[in-house]
């Protein structure tokens, strides 16, 4: 891992769950995952040919004065800056803004499909009879994000947002190929 980072200033929760998952994928040849909560702003690996990793790898560019930005006073998450063959981190370590925008971006839509994945799978399958909160709660336990109120929140209104969408579309596929047409 090198010693040159990038920022970003993402949700508690999602700064938790990538740092987790960062961690629990380098673990995952050894008997034991670390279960100790993030630090905020102690580096975290991206996993090797993940999208954020290939972000990265397309978009860091030399640093375009030579005095480094400060540590933004808002951030959330270091990403420590692997090394790829054509770009060394020591030359190679800035992210423009609109590249910083996009590599947050990422992080939240896999988050997004995980928990979908996950908590969808259990919450159709047992027709609503489980609390939805307790599910809530097993899926932040397992993906090391604090169990706060305010990290279920996010996700409580996440999850209802994406099965919203997901109902939404339902329907109108039912509507389209039933043969019936609505004016």
């Amino acid at each position: 891992m090198s010693a040159f980072c990038i920022y970003l200033n993402l949700p508690t929760y999602l700064a938790q769950w990538y740092a987790y998952e960062c961690r629990a994928h380098h673990f995952i040849e050894e008997d034991i995952c670390p279960k100790d909560p993030y630090v905020p702003l102690n580096p975290v690996e991206p996993i090797r040919n993940s999208q954020e990793s290939r972000i990265l790898e397309q978009f860091l560019q030399k640093q375009p004065s030579a005095v480094p930005e400060p540590v933004p006073e808002d951030a959330t998450i270091a990403i420590a800056i692997p090394y790829y063959r054509d770009k060394d981190p020591r030359t190679y370590n800035y992210l423009g803004a609109h590249a910083k925008l996009l590599l947050a971006k990422a992080i939240s839509e896999r988050f997004k499909r995980e928990m979908w994945d996950e908590l969808h799978c259990f919450l159709s399958y047992l027709h609503q009879r489980e609390r939805k909160d307790e599910l809530i709660y097993c899926f932040m336990e397992n993906h090391g994000i604090e169990l706060t109120e305010t990290n279920w929140l996010a996700i409580d209104k996440i999850y209802q947002r994406a099965r919203d969408v997901y109902r939404t579309t339902k329907s109108r596929k039912k509507l389209s190929t039933s043969g019936k047409k609505i004016r």
